[in-house]
């Protein structure tokens, strides 16, 4: 487990604690969840239904408030919308009325960035995730893997430290899965944003997280973290290393 003192930390969480009032009842979601993420490395958040991950991501993006402990990120408590933290949703947040281009430029829109800059940007991410040969398509022209990628280059654009990502995969086939799966790690490689992911799947947890965050329990807790060094590696989905780690996690996730 990473120090919560070491300065190379972008992510520092303490003792959180999260409840939300579901009729005039208080319904705790996370309890007493303390875990540190390194800057520029990747951590995959995993666990069953129901225990939490998603409530984690609202509060590290701003969008929602702890009820106990602290969260700082970047040094700060993220009490509104951070602009160097890019949330990626499961359903993609694209705009049906709005061309690729158009939806991966909104953000800078909305936050005044001239019109040339904000082109020149929005070609650059375009070009980098492949789909700039269909910017001037409609969200329904594209399929489910290249409206994924949309949402990519739309965080992208905004130049984040700090991805928030959450089951950004999932309602894709196996294949187009492993390809952006690839492709994520790429963009990490070659820019070293920290990448915080919640996933269902152990195999893509194991496949795209240094840092691997068991969560369970309801309210959820962290039932451990597993370092997981291999990410990144040539090959590292058909080493025994990638294997043993899978059945290890299935074996605690399962009891």
């Amino acid at each position: 487990m990473n120090s919560l003192n070491s300065d190379n930390n972008l992510v520092i969480v303490r003792g959180l604690s999260v409840s939300y009032f579901q009729q005039k009842k208080e319904v705790p979601a996370l309890s007493e969840v303390s875990f540190a993420i390194p800057r520029g490395s990747t951590c995959a958040l995993i666990g069953p239904s129901g225990c939490g991950k998603s409530t984690l991501l609202y509060v590290l993006s701003g969008l929602m408030r702890p009820s106990g402990g602290s969260v700082m990120v970047g040094g700060e408590p993220p009490t509104a919308p951070r602009r160097s933290t890019a949330l990626i949703l499961q359903d993609y947040g694209l705009l049906p009325w709005k061309k690729v281009a158009e939806n991966v430029g909104l953000g800078l829109e909305i936050r005044g960035i001239k019109r040339e800059q904000r082109l020149d940007r929005v070609k650059r991410v375009l070009q980098e995730v492949g789909l700039w040969e269909l910017r001037n398509r409609y969200p329904s022209q594209l399929s489910g893997g290249q409206r994924q990628r949309v949402g990519i280059a739309r965080a992208l654009a905004q130049e984040p430290d700090l991805l928030l990502m959450d089951e950004p995969f999932s309602s894709l086939d196996a294949l187009t899965r492993e390809m952006l799966q690839e492709q994520l790690l790429q963009i990490w490689k070659d820019k070293r944003i920290t990448i915080i992911m919640v996933t269902h799947s152990i195999d893509e947890a194991v496949y795209l997280g240094q840092q691997i965050i068991v969560l369970a329990g309801n309210p959820g807790r962290v039932l451990e973290i597993v370092n997981n060094p291999g990410v990144g590696n040539e090959g590292y989905r058909d080493t025994p290393e990638f294997h043993q780690l899978s059945t290890m996690l299935r074996s605690k996730l399962s009891h």
